[in-house]
């Protein structure tokens, strides 16, 4: 299977919805009224970082995304989904290693993120080199890491 990674285009932005909202069910059903209620929101940061959006791809078929923003003194991964039949073939590793190259490249040296304790993806950001730095007041952990250290697979 052929991985491709690309920026997002206007008609991925259905299946985004899809994959933030299985998401949502999955792994915090009981914020999925607040989730709605913000949806708005989230649809701001969605189009004022479009140009931060990672599609993958593979064989050519939708198989997740990335978001990432700039903040004042790091970039911040806002959302990484990788569709359920396309799990544990490297996906969330490469959409992460892109975000962080593409946060590098616009001079940022510090990624943070942030992910609830119960969910699995939190493995992927430890064995990508994300250090827990917190837990926010959601309860959400903290993580970050330098970009100018990346770790190889």
């Amino acid at each position: 299977m052929a991985l491709t990674l690309r920026q997002a285009q206007v008609t991925d932005l259905p299946s985004i919805y899809r994959g933030e909202q299985d998401y949502i069910r999955c792994w915090e059903p009981d914020h999925e009224s607040a989730w709605r209620i913000q949806l708005e929101r989230h649809l701001t940061r969605w189009v004022e970082n479009f140009e931060r959006f990672t599609i993958a791809s593979m064989d050519e078929q939708f198989a997740g995304y990335a978001l990432w923003t700039a903040e004042q003194d790091h970039a911040e991964i806002c959302t990484l989904n990788v569709s359920p039949s396309h799990g544990r073939c490297g996906i969330g590793r490469a959409l992460l290693e892109a975000c962080t190259a593409a946060a590098l490249r616009e001079g940022f040296t510090l990624m943070k993120l942030s992910v609830k304790p119960e969910n699995p993806a939190r493995h992927l950001y430890e064995r990508a080199g994300f250090v827990r730095s917190g837990i926010d007041t959601h309860g959400y952990l903290q993580y970050e890491r330098r970009t100018d250290q990346v770790p190889r697979p």
